[in-house]
Formats: C-alpha cells, sequence, structure tokens
C-alpha cells in the first residue's frame, strides 16, 4: 500500500510539472504526431540512484526512445526517416542535429525509491524544429527522399479564362468601331463563352465568377483512403501531375507549417485555417491516394485551385489541411 502511494504521489508530481497544468503523456502515434506537431517522450531511469544519476540516466532512455519514434515518421511515400538516414549521408547528419532541438517538458523524481521521470518534446515546426532541419532537403532534394519526379500541373484551358478576356476584347472593338455604344456589344458575348468548371464545393460556378470570391485556404478530404502523413504530402492531379508539394511554399511558411495541417474533422480544418488567417476555404474531396502520402484530386478541382492561387497566393502561403479518417 506505501509503494502504491509514493508511485501515485510520484505520477502527481510529474504531471504538476507540465505547462499550464496538464497531465504529461507520450505523443508517439505518427497521425497523432503530425497533428499535435510534435514528439513528445518520458523516459525513467532505474531505481536506488541520486537524484544527479537517476536523472541523467532517464534523459539517455528519453533521447533513445525520441530517435526510435523520430526514425519511424514518413518522409514521404513509404519511405521512412530511417530508410533516408541509410541511403543519404545528408539526412543522418541532419538526423543528428534535429534531436539537438528537444527540449524538456517537465521531470520528476522520487526519494523513497531513487528514480527520474524526464519528458522530451521534439517540435515539428519554428526554430529548432524538424521542418526547419529538412527544410533545404525536402525542398530541392526529392531523390534523396525517394520522391518520383513528375511534371507540375498546369491547365491548358486556365490561361485564357484568367485573363481579363473581356477587356481584351473591349480594345479590340475600339480600334474598330468609333462610337462608344458598339463596345458594350463584345463584352457580353465574351461572358457568354466562358466555359463553366466544376468544383468541389460550388458545382457548375464559372471559374470568373469563382475566382471574384477569395478563397484562401483548401481542405482536402481524405477520409475515403489510407492516407499518411509525412514531413512530404503532395496534392495530384488524376493525370498524374503535382499541384501541390514542399517546392511550391515559402521558405518560413514551410518551416512553421509544413505541408499544411492534419485533422479528422471538417471543422477542425476550417478552424485550424482561420488560425493561420483564412476565411473562406473550399473543401476538395480526394479521388485517390498514391503511396499513402500523395492525395489525388481531380483535373477540373486542381484547375480551380490553381486559379485561386493564381489571384491569392494560398498554397506558397501553404493554407492546406488534410482531413484524415
Amino acid at each position: 500500500m506505501k509503494k502504491l502511494l509514493l508511485a501515485l504521489t510520484a505520477v502527481v508530481l510529474f504531471a504538476s510539472s507540465a505547462v499550464a497544468g496538464e497531465r504529461i503523456v507520450e505523443v508517439v502515434n505518427a497521425d497523432e504526431v503530425f497533428q499535435r506537431g510534435y514528439i513528445q517522450v518520458i523516459g525513467e531511469s532505474e531505481a536506488g540512484q541520486s537524484r544527479y544519476r537517476a536523472k541523467r540516466a532517464a534523459e539517455v532512455v528519453a533521447q533513445r526512445r525520441m530517435l526510435e519514434i523520430f526514425q519511424g515518421l514518413r518522409l514521404s511515400g513509404k519511405t521512412t526517416v530511417r530508410d533516408g538516414m541509410l541511403s543519404s549521408d545528408r539526412i543522418r547528419t541532419t538526423v543528428k542535429g534535429t534531436l539537438r532541438g528537444a527540449v524538456p517538458c517537465g521531470e520528476s523524481f522520487d526519494r523513497t525509491e531513487g528514480y527520474a521521470r524526464v519528458c522530451l518534446r521534439l517540435n515539428l515546426h519554428g526554430n529548432d524544429s524538424v521542418y526547419g532541419a529538412f527544410d533545404e532537403i525536402i525542398r530541392k532534394e526529392p531523390e534523396a527522399l525517394n520522391i518520383r519526379n513528375i511534371p507540375a500541373f498546369k491547365p491548358e484551358t486556365l490561361p485564357a479564362i484568367i485573363a481579363p478576356v473581356v477587356e481584351d476584347k473591349k480594345e479590340e472593338v475600339a480600334a474598330k468601331v468609333e462610337t462608344p455604344v458598339k463596345e458594350e456589344a463584345p463584352a457580353k458575348v465574351a461572358e457568354k463563352v466562358e466555359a463553366p468548371v466544376q468544383t468541389t464545393e460550388t458545382a457548375s460556378q464559372k471559374i470568373q465568377e469563382a475566382v471574384a470570391t477569395p478563397v484562401d485556404g483548401i481542405i482536402v478530404d481524405v477520409r475515403d483512403f489510407d492516407f499518411k502523413p509525412a514531413l512530404v504530402n503532395r496534392i495530384l492531379t488524376d493525370k498524374n501531375e503535382v499541384l501541390f508539394d514542399p517546392s511550391k511554399v515559402l521558405n518560413q511558411v514551410l518551416i512553421e507549417r509544413g505541408c499544411g495541417g492534419y485533422t479528422t474533422d471538417l471543422q477542425k480544418a476550417r478552424a485550424l485555417l482561420e488560425s493561420w488567417g483564412s476565411k473562406s476555404p473550399m473543401v476538395l474531396k480526394g479521388k485517390t491516394v498514391q503511396n499513402v502520402t500523395d492525395a489525388v484530386v481531380s483535373v477540373d478541382d486542381a484547375a480551380t485551385v490553381f486559379a485561386y492561387d493564381q489571384k491569392y497566393n494560398l498554397l506558397a502561403q501553404a493554407r492546406v489541411v488534410f482531413v484524415l479518417k
């Protein structure tokens, strides 16, 4: 009974060291790591040691545990950090440097039993983070991550749709017709010939009408598929072209947000985007998934996203959230 009370006391003391009184728990499941934005592990020493020795031993256990979880994270596709370390000296060096960014998140020492517990956290985003260390690699060295090099998406009809077609035709008419009354007719004709583009949320809208309303975020619903978060997640078209990947994201934004956010609920996805300044996101329904980390959408949806991006620059800001099952 006495040992039980001592154990409970140690747990309470350890829990009380957490920020804002939250109970410290491990965050080691890959999906949860990407959703929360950090790895969190707890190391425990053997009993019968001094406070200093017990703490150092617990730190070593926590560091070993941290490396184990970090190595299991996906870089991209079916390639893990461990796979990358085996095939790339640069990745192996980067991993060692990244682990030095792990920070303490709580500790306790049981004076009676002589053992310590130490919590370590490694952030995915921000200063001294995983994305901060891997930034150059995931942006510029796809071969190191075993990512297939496929062409970027460029819609065939989009330039003609986005360009100020009406204004151009007005200028042409103005050059041929001197009376201002007749200048209005060609503009009306131009509006009628614009081809409608299907989108996921707002079906059968014309692209010009769509981009007139700011869409400053993308939610990709992949709950029907076995999609896995990774350091590199991409959005592809069903014609095997890249719509979104780390190369589209601004350097500092990539460090702060990675390849977007992850959640299991549409409302949470909207809330996350709102915290990033997005007020009116659109939802894309994934058609399938490739290599578990690449979400595939229709060409029509991709064309619409491309149009929004041309006008509102949302991909460079990584305002993308994947909704997982």
